[in-house]
């Protein structure tokens, strides 16, 4: 990786500038000319990223590896400081990025302060803490998209369509196994973007950034000289600079209010005038006259009859001039003044999250499968407020659905990671609202396969007590790298997991086992028929727990004679008394039907005529769309058949 470094005066502070995707450090000479105006002695560290440039769109970089050859950037920055022969070291630093680069400079915020508890990073990203994290005063974020982009934010159909072909085509690419475009690892609900955001949260919530102040302060002190007097700096204060008239991403995506919600963490919203996305790096400096224009209208925003910024900004033509002098303030003003100018916090949003409680000892999530319209999920959430009720427990629930879903877009295996990433970024909400809450999870059908994929890319996300029912997870998937172990005082990501296992659920004794032969394409499995493998070996995990057989189908579990069994587990991590021990007779001969386990078996080839079916119901459709009118028909009939079968 390439960077410029501009060195001015006697370096005291260094300023790190991450542009945006086709961007360059040339495209943000303008920003570094605003940061200049903090300070005589502040340098200008710029990389060139890998996502830059004319083919941004299809580079391949790991977003990870990014990460870490900036640190190493700015460590070689640091070394480099350090070698002039004056005896002196940057003292402060502050972080600047440009859209998807703002994501990227919180996490390089995150990643050097060093891994905690409460949000454990990726192996990639581990080993990157460093000393001078404790120099890290502030993270100024332009058009930031700390939530990441979607298709469903896209202001305009061009962008809405062009970032769901982009989703298609980086989702394909990924099940063939073939790298996927860096920017693809900022789509809303992505790892990354997840896993940065509940990372922020566990940091601002821990006593790491004081302890690395205080660290660094001494460091510093100890060497003596001029920079003797260095004082502890207070808590990162990140300022997100947002276009006014942004129209790639939203307000609530952009300022992530609940990711900076903690206790320990200063945020301050600024707004740009007349300010696009791309617009927001474009700024030129004032001369005297037009800044002492816009620092009078800056100074006169709570007057009764004062001019609004942005009518000067139009009437004078200054629009680059105020983002210029509203950037330069962003690096230099102190919280309380940035504060003056800033959008009020009840004003930010009308979307605002409630303020956390730390009164909620729980959270269940529950959460619905495929063909159902989760209605039942309120049912069992409120089973569980009563029994939570007569333990003196506070739980909130979460049932919020993720709309109506096929058996055919249930195929399509990026459509259900897409929905996973529905899933984390409602878990990362519900994980600011309730900072002391333990998280637990029911899940039914598709509900199940969520937090399965979850639990294997977002190690940041945790669960006391999980029930499956209907499960469609995969029969060998390793439950003893998430539970517990006591022997290497893990804690693990789940405490207790309780699936059930039907009679009779032909959904998953059929549908999801024969694509569970297909384990290179697809990643579900029939465990809500045929249980867990781990959970018949010599040695089960003892919070590996699982209910055979429960009479039914594939929404047996989910009836009302099984609520009160599930709130139980729930809350007191109490398994129902079928829980079958692992030598127990093979019980699921005299149980589950003779035919439907020989259907099971044969499952694959069943799979292959009903796609066979499939085909020739949709070609007969169109064999017979001859007169001028059923071809519209023929179109609603395929769509009809496709999205609601």
């Amino acid at each position: 990786m390439q960077s410029q470094l501009t060195k001015r005066g006697s370096g005291r502070e260094l300023a790190v500038v991450l542009h945006g995707p086709h961007g360059s450090p040339e495209d943000m000479q303008g920003v570094s000319k605003a940061l200049e105006e903090r300070s005589k002695d502040i340098d200008i560290l710029a990389p060139t990223l890998p996502y830059g440039g004319f083919f941004a769109l299809v580079r391949t970089t790991p977003v990870e590896q990014i990460v870490r050859e900036v640190v190493e950037e700015i460590d070689n920055a640091l070394a480099n400081r350090e070698r002039r022969g004056d005896g002196g070291a940057y003292e402060r630093l502050i972080l600047v990025g440009y859209s998807c680069g703002a994501v990227i400079a919180r996490k390089i915020a995150i990643v050097v302060h060093g891994e905690t508890a409460g949000a454990p990073f990726v192996r990639d990203l581990k080993g990157l803490e460093r000393t001078w994290a404790g120099s890290i005063e502030r993270i100024i974020l332009l058009a930031g998209m700390s939530r990441g982009w979607a298709p469903e934010i896209a202001r305009d159909w061009f962008q809405a369509a062009f970032w769901t072909i982009g989703s298609w085509y980086c989702a394909i690419v990924a099940m063939l196994q073939l790298p996927v475009p860096t920017l693809y690892a900022m789509r809303q609900g992505q790892p990354f973007i997840v896993q940065t955001r509940l990372e922020w949260l566990a940091l601002t919530r821990s006593d790491r950034l004081a302890e690395k102040r205080s660290a660094r302060a001494h460091e510093l002190s100890c060497r003596g000289g001029r920079f003797s007097s260095c004082e502890v700096l207070p808590a990162i204060l990140v300022v997100q600079m947002l276009g006014a008239t942004d129209d790639l991403v939203s307000p609530d995506d952009a300022v992530d209010i609940v990711a900076d919600r903690g206790d320990n963490a200063s945020f301050v919203l600024i707004e740009t005038p007349d300010t696009t996305h791309h617009a927001a790096i474009k700024v030129r400096k004032p001369e005297d006259d037009q800044r002492r224009i816009l620092e009078d209208a800056l100074g006169g925003g709570l007057e009764p009859d004062a001019k609004p910024l942005t009518d000067i900004c139009r009437e004078l033509n200054l629009t680059d001039q105020a983002r210029f002098l509203l950037l330069a303030k962003s690096a230099s003003d102190s919280h309380n003044d940035l504060k003056k100018i800033a959008i009020a916090g009840i004003h930010m949003a009308d979307t605002l999250p409630a303020a956390p409680d730390g009164r909620v000892t729980d959270v269940v999530f529950v959460i619905h499968g495929i063909r159902d319209k989760g209605f039942w999920t309120h049912k069992i959430a409120r089973a569980v407020k009563q029994q939570a009720q007569r333990e003196s427990r506070v739980f909130h629930s979460f049932t919020r659905t993720y709309g109506y879903f096929a058996i055919f877009p249930f195929v399509v295996p990026w459509v259900r990671h897409w929905k996973t990433c529905w899933l984390m970024d409602h878990y990362v909400l519900m994980r600011a609202l309730y900072p002391e809450a333990k998280f637990s999870y029911i899940g039914h059908s598709n509900g199940t396969y969520l937090l399965a994929r979850a639990l294997l890319h977002y190690p940041a996300a945790k669960f006391h007590h999980v029930v499956f029912v209907g499960s469609v997870v995969r029969c060998n998937y390793p439950w003893s790298m998430l539970l517990p172990d006591k022997s290497e005082n893990r804690p693990g990501q789940v405490d207790k997991i309780l699936n059930y296992v039907a009679t009779e659920d032909w959904v998953v004794a059929i549908f999801a086992k024969a694509f569970q032969t297909l384990e290179a394409l697809f990643d579900i499995g029939s465990a809500g028929y045929d249980g867990f493998d781990e959970h018949r070996q010599q040695r089960r995990h003892p919070d590996l727990h699982e209910a055979k057989f429960i009479v039914g189908t594939h929404k047996a579990g989910i009836r009302e004679a099984h609520w009160n069994d599930i709130a139980r587990f729930i809350v007191k991590g109490r398994p129902p008394t079928n829980d079958a021990p692992r030598d127990a007779p093979p019980e699921w001969q005299a149980v589950q039907p003779r035919l439907l386990r020989v259907t099971s078996f044969g499952s694959p080839a069943l799979l292959v005529v009903w796609a066979i079916l499939g085909a020739l119901f949709i070609s007969s459709l169109a064999a017979i769309a001859w007169a001028a009118w059923l071809p519209l028909l023929y179109c609603v009939a395929v769509y009809l058949f496709v999205t609601r079968f």
